[in-house]
This record gives C-alpha cells, sequence and structure tokens, in this order.
C-alpha cells in the first residue's frame, strides 16, 4: 500500500497556513501605514561573492561550501546563486543540510552550469538536497567526463523540486530520488537527461505491497536519452508522469537485460502522453509484480529492441489509447522469427486483468537505420532492419488462467510478422469491437476435441472429423461454428456439449454454441 502524508502532517501545514492569515487579517485594520512590519528577508547568497570564479577551470568546491554555510546560518529562506559561468565543484561539496530549506538557482541551463571535478575519487553525490522543500532551478548539471560512482543529483526530502535543468553526463545515475531518505511528493518539471552512465532517473525503494519509499512523484516534461542502463528505473510506487520521453536506453548495459525505457518494480503508476522510443530493450517493462494498477494512456512506444510492452505478473493493468509500432528491432535478418514473443508489441506473462481499450498495433516493413551506441561499450547495438517487418504479435498472452479484456483495438494480423494479431493461452481472455484483420474470423481444424480461439463471434471449422468436446471459455460467450468441408463429421451431443441432435453439417452449414459454466449448449443451427 502507498504510505501518504499522514493527515496530521497535512492539516499541521494548513492550519499553520491559515492561521498565519487569519492573524495577519485580524491586525491588520489597527495598523497605521507606518506601522506595518517589513517584509520577511530572503537571503540571495551569491557564490561568486565568496570566491568562486566559474571559469570551468578553478576548484570552485571552498568557495561554494563557503556560500552553502552562509546561507544556512542566514537563519532566513535562502538562495544559492549561480550567476552564468561553469562551477567546477568536486562530489560531495554541495549537500542541503536537513532543516535548511533553500533554492539553488542559476541563470538558466544554458548559462550557469555546476561541473564534477575530474579528480573526484568517492561515491557522493555532486548535488543533494536533504531538507524538505529544498530545490534546485534553472542549471546545468554535468558530470564533466568523469567515471565513477557518482550520482550527479540525489533527493532525499519529501517536496524537493528539480525545475528546468539539464543533467548530463553522470558517471552513474543523473537523478537519484531517495537513495539516502524518502522524498516524497518530489516534482521533476521541465528537465532534460542525456548520456549518464547507469539510469537516466532512479526512485528508489522498496518494490511491491510494502512500499515506503519516495511515492506520489509529479514528473512533467523530462526527457530522458543515452543512458547507459534503462531510461527510468521505478521502485517505489505511485509516480504521476506526463510528457516523459524516454530514447535510446541501455546503450552501456552490455547484455544483462536492463535496457528498456521504463523499468518499473512498484504499483499504481500514471504514464500519460509518454513515449518510449528507440529502447534497446523494452519500451515499458514491468518487474515481475511491479506495475499493478498502472494506466498507460496516450502513449507511442516505438521501434525499440524487444517488446512495446511486457508485463511479468501484473495484475490491473490498464491500457488506454495507445499506439505500439515496429518493435521487436532485434528480430531482424536471418535470425528473424515470425513466432518470437520477445518480439510482440504487448506481452502479458501471467498477469491477469488487463484492460485494452482502444490502442492500436502495427508494422509495416519500413527500412529502419541501427541504434547507435558509443563506441567503447561492450553493448550491442541494434542492427539495422531492412524492408521487412520484426514486430511479430499484437498481444501475446501467457498463463491460462488470465481474464483479461481487449475493446476497441486496432491489432491486424496482416500488420505483423507472424500474420497473427493474438497469441493466447487463456481462452477467458476477451476481445470485443475490435478489428483483427484477417484474424476477425479465425479458422480452426476439426478434432475430437477442439479449442476455440477466446476471439470471434464467428469461427470457420475445416477437416472431416467429428467434435465430441469443446474446450471451456468465457461463461456466456456465444459463437457461430461455420463448417467448410462437404465432409465434414460435424458436433456429436456429449456431456460437454448440449446438442438438440447430432449435428452433421452439408458444406457451410453453422451451429451456434453458447458456453455455460465449462460446458456449452446449442443455441441455433442452419439445417
Amino acid at each position: 500500500m502507498n504510505e501518504p502524508v499522514s493527515p496530521s502532517r497535512r492539516d499541521l501545514i494548513l492550519m499553520t497556513g491559515v492561521a498565519a492569515a487569519g492573524a495577519v487579517a485580524a491586525t491588520r485594520g489597527s495598523w497605521a501605514p507606518e506601522e506595518q512590519p517589513p517584509a520577511q528577508a530572503y537571503a540571495a547568497i551569491n557564490v561568486r561573492d565568496h570566491g568562486a570564479i566559474g571559469d570551468g577551470a578553478a576548484d570552485d568546491s571552498t568557495a561554494v561550501r563557503r556560500a552553502l554555510r552562509s546561507a544556512q546560518a542566514s537563519g532566513q529562506p535562502a538562495t544559492l546563486y549561480f550567476p552564468q559561468g561553469t562551477y567546477s565543484v568536486r562530489a560531495g561539496t554541495l549537500v542541503v543540510p536537513a532543516g535548511h530549506p533553500m533554492t539553488i538557482r542559476g541563470d538558466g541551463a544554458h548559462a550557469s552550469q555546476i561541473s564534477l571535478r575530474e579528480e573526484a575519487q568517492n561515491s557522493d553525490a555532486l548535488v543533494a538536497l536533504n531538507a524538505t522543500f529544498a530545490a534546485i532551478e534553472n542549471l546545468q548539471i554535468d558530470g564533466g567526463g568523469t567515471t565513477g560512482d557518482n550520482d550527479l543529483l540525489v533527493l532525499n526530502a519529501g517536496y524537493n523540486r528539480v525545475s528546468n535543468c539539464n543533467i548530463s553526463r553522470s558517471p552513474a545515475t543523473g537523478i537519484a530520488v531517495g537513495r539516502h531518505g524518502r522524498s516524497l511528493a518530489h516534482v521533476l518539471e521541465n528537465i532534460i537527461v542525456r548520456d549518464c552512465g547507469a539510469y537516466g532517473i532512479r526512485v528508489h525503494g522498496t518494490a511491491k505491497a510494502s512500499d515506503t519509499g519516495s511515492t506520489d512523484g509529479l514528473w512533467s516534461n523530462v526527457d530522458v536519452g543515452r543512458s547507459g542502463l534503462s531510461g527510468i528505473f521505478l521502485e517505489s510506487s505511485s509516480q504521476n508522469m506526463s510528457n516523459v520521453h524516454v530514447w535510446q536506453s541501455g546503450v552501456r548495459g552490455g547484455d544483462n537485460g536492463d535496457q528498456h525505457g521504463f523499468r518499473v518494480a512498484s504499483r499504481t503508476h500514471i504514464f500519460a502522453g509518454c513515449q518510449a522510443e528507440k529502447n534497446l530493450g523494452d519500451g515499458f517493462h514491468f518487474d515481475s509484480g511491479g506495475g499493478e494498477g498502472s494506466v498507460v494512456s496516450g502513449c507511442r512506444v516505438w521501434e525499440n529492441g524487444g517488446s512495446g510492452l511486457v508485463g511479468e505478473g501484473t495484475g490491473h493493468l490498464t491500457l488506454i489509447g495507445s499506439t505500439f509500432t515496429r518493435n521487436g528491432r532485434i528480430n531482424v535478418g536471418d535470425a528473424a522469427a515470425d513466432d518470437a514473443v520477445s518480439a510482440a508489441a504487448i506481452r502479458n506473462e501471467g498477469g491477469d486483468a488487463w484492460t485494452i481499450t482502444g490502442c492500436s498495433a502495427w508494422d509495416d516493413s519500413r527500412e529502419l537505420s541501427a541504434v547507435w551506441v558509443p563506441e567503447d561499450s561492450t553493448t550491442p547495438e541494434i542492427p539495422r532492419r531492412g524492408a521487412g517487418m520484426s514486430q511479430t504479435f499484437a498481444y501475446v498472452e501467457t498463463g491460462s488462467q488470465g481474464r483479461s479484456s481487449i475493446t476497441g483495438a486496432i491489432f491486424r494480423a496482416e500488420e505483423h510478422l507472424s500474420g497473427q494479431s493474438i497469441k493466447t493461452e487463456s481462452a477467458l481472455l476477451r476481445v470485443s469491437g475490435s478489428d483483427l484483420g484477417e484474424d476477425d474470423a479465425p479458422s480452426i481444424r476439426a478434432a475430437t476435441t477442439v479449442a476455440l480461439p477466446p476471439w470471434g463471434d464467428v469461427i470457420r471449422v475445416t477437416g472431416s472429423q467429428t467434435v465430441t468436446k469443446v474446450g471451456p471459455s468465457r461463461p456466456g460467450r456465444v459463437v457461430t461454428l461455420i463448417f467448410d468441408d462437404a465432409s465434414s463429421g460435424g458436433i456429436v451431443g456429449s456431456s460437454n456439449v448440449r446438442m438438440r441432435g447430432d449435428f452433421v453439417p452439408d458444406k457451410g452449414s453453422s451451429v451456434t454454441l453458447v458456453c455455460v459454466g465449462e460446458n456449452w449448449q446449442e443455441l441455433a443451427r442452419s439445417v
């Protein structure tokens, strides 16, 4: 379960503000203008006033540390100001301590930069916000081409905010949320993250039901590209994302599988208007049990090396109005397999109760260039794709008991390499109001026991063998079987199929059945 801010804490914040406002309103009328108290002072601490040079070469660590101590000592709300310039600072220097909320501010990401000095050898972050309500804005934070285990920006307290910043060339993770403390309700807005050695953004925490991590994050307008591992890794639940674009992730991950656009190991997220593009792994990958109760809405997932979206044991996942295009990019060349589930648009591995509404999945044989990786990387690139499809199926589901639903989808069989729209082990999948192309009227081969595909109101039956048993489906499902062969054996009544009499059809004759429990009952016949 998510652990929300306790009512007492939220009430305290609210009541404090209301009480202060009330006190001002109650006394304002008795003040003469000259008696009104001055506005509260706001300390603005310029790092240049404390000796910072900002030329990108000098070591500004000592000067920045002095400025930070001055901001702490002011006893007032403070802004630590970095005017235009490049400030070379050692890791562990810029740490906003608990109890001293302040804003670190520059003149814009194009003008003010804090850079990690190459000789930094510890694993401390370049910038760490350990105070509640601390913020950083209008800056570029750069790894300076260094190597090591240093994250560039770490948020360790509640209500931390990052605005209008570029994060680039981190030796490790670009932004680490909750690495050493719980950053509840953090805000990430208008951020570009590039070329990080590990993750672009990682939200630390305990996954699944016992989640007590950095929940309730608010993300908007975030772009993450060319991360060494997965672009975004969520270990804490309930991140709320709008307009987040993740691309070309996994370029330094070797071949370890941690190369996805969005890697999710926690529950109840919202992804709205997001894009996952040309990542070396899957576009969205929900780790075992991760993603439960999440919503993926209005997203575009395209040209990824693996599947567009994968859920491992994920329950109650909702996909709305999203597009999955030209995925399975590793499934090309002589090794291409038309039945490779790892190249499907959407892959449900043993999950239950998925709702897929108004989504589309397709491929179109368009030629695609290879996906770049750094020259010194051990990661194999996604190879060039010639004029042929790579995405094998629109939807694949493993597990025989999944009760998922697909409605209003465009999943045309002919727009996938396998020539099939859906591959499932579950007879309980519900497909309605969808365009499956050539799969709209599926076909089966007659046998003593037949299993019906879970979609299609009309199913064609070929072959001459007599059917005596029909596999289970959703209770209440109605299907019409059309027998295409003149020599068909038809259907003989049994305890599993209650017939008004043996059905021995002519070519093209049909019988309509309804599923009752695990059995079937005849409703009508054409002859």
